[in-house]
């Protein structure tokens, strides 16, 4: 099937790859470290260093981000605000990845076609689903059923699973705001409407409220998975990365870059909210951080592709990975942070699992300065970004739109 004509028109990127046999060798292996040609860090004189300012730095990303976002939106909506399926000659994109996740099993071929598959996405839209991702569908079972089972509890037994703030724990429905940064002019919009229940990783960690225990179990599990998952997909993008911008980097480097992090997985339900059917269930936006891992097999994820809005199809068995602005920022603009939203369309009861990598340790007040990378860039690239991490770039949010308040969706 043909893809869109916006992502064979930007084949220039894929066309002029590197060759990736000495790097793939590299990759599976994983005892390499900096090889050859040293990480080239744009405008910096030395490895770590924050590069320079210049006329094209974009100095305040939290600033940029929702600016990009509305303008991008605004002429979407301008075409048709309502999303629609895929015409029938095209094929949403489906990569498996089993490659990267079973390296002694395939060829280096094989995986440098994985690469190539990926970074056509990342580089125009910043979405696409996978398969091959070794995640069993009897864990998916127990999954739903368990995250069924916990939201049909009462909102009284539910909040007993609150731990006092938005990030761990549940969230009831309607307090939680992406319209505190990505503007609505509607009234039936200025909170999302989706309960959640939200556990880091790893799950024993200290600060997560333990939920029923089927419940927590399955949320427990599928995060233990999910890792060889998300260390596949960063060693890809670290390939796609150093094939891209003709450098090489160590095969776990966008995984080390922030060693200390943990992730977030998020159970979000949407329910039926009488008087709000005609309104959308979550705003559009970008995710803040590296790369969100969903799982959801039912309608009403929707973004942005060929300057128009279309539904996501979301199969059972496929996870659906999304670009954050950090990989943004990270890739110097090279890979495009994904724009997104739940429609107002959305199945009812919808219940979906992003795991949002990357997220950092919270545990401490103190924001550490020297944190993150600078972009990655090609000779003689110009930096467009400042130095900085999934968690700098949060507070930096958290400081500019909630007035420094602890929570980015404190009221």
């Amino acid at each position: 099937s043909k893809q869109f004509n916006n992502m064979r028109n930007n084949n220039n990127v894929v066309k002029n790859l590197l060759t990736l046999g000495a790097l793939f060798a590299i990759v599976v292996d994983g005892s390499a470290g900096y090889v050859q040609k040293p990480i080239s860090l744009c405008s910096s004189q030395e490895g770590m260093a924050a590069p320079e300012k210049n006329a094209t730095m974009i100095s305040e990303p939290h600033k940029y981000f929702p600016t990009q976002i509305k303008h991008i939106v605004d002429a979407a909506d301008a075409i048709s605000p309502d999303a629609i399926g895929l015409p029938d000659d095209q094929s949403y994109p489906v990569i498996d990845i089993s490659p990267w996740l079973n390296p002694s099993m395939s060829s280096d071929k094989e995986r440098e076609d994985v690469v190539n598959q990926v970074l056509e996405e990342a580089t125009t839209v910043g979405s696409f689903n996978i398969i091959g991702h070794g995640i069993d569908d009897a864990l998916f079972d127990r999954l739903y059923t368990a995250a069924r089972g916990f939201f049909s509890m009462s909102l009284k037994r539910k909040i007993r699973f609150s731990s006092g703030d938005n990030l761990i724990g549940y969230v009831a429905n309607r307090n939680e705001s992406v319209a505190a940064i990505h503007k609505s002019g509607s009234r039936k919009e200025q909170k999302d409407l989706r309960e959640t229940f939200s556990m880091s990783s790893p799950p024993n960690n200290d600060g997560n409220v333990r939920g029923p225990h089927e419940f927590h179990n399955a949320m427990a599990e599928y995060i233990e998975q999910l890792q060889s998952v998300e260390k596949a997909i960063k060693q890809i993008f670290t390939a796609a990365l150093s094939a891209a911008k003709g450098i090489d980097l160590p095969a776990t480097y966008l995984k080390d870059v922030e060693e200390d992090a943990t992730g977030l997985l998020r159970a979000s339900r949407y329910p039926s909210t009488p008087g709000f059917e005609d309104a959308t269930k979550l705003l559009p936006h970008s995710d803040f951080g590296t790369i969100t891992i969903l799982a959801s097999s039912e309608e009403g994820l929707e973004e942005i592709r060929d300057g128009r809005w279309y539904k996501v199809p979301m199969r059972k068995g496929e996870l659906h990975v999304s670009v954050g602005e950090v990989y943004t920022m990270w890739s110097n603009g090279l890979f495009k942070n994904n724009i997104h939203r739940v429609g107002k369309e959305a199945k009812k009861d919808r219940i979906s699992f992003p795991y949002f990598t990357s997220q950092g340790k919270r545990s401490s007040n103190v924001i550490d300065t020297d944190v993150g990378i600078s972009p990655i860039c090609s000779n003689g690239e110009e930096a467009r970004f400042p130095r900085t991490s999934t968690v700098d770039h949060l507070r930096k949010y958290m400081g500019a739109f909630t007035g420094g308040k602890d929570d980015l969706w404190d009221d």
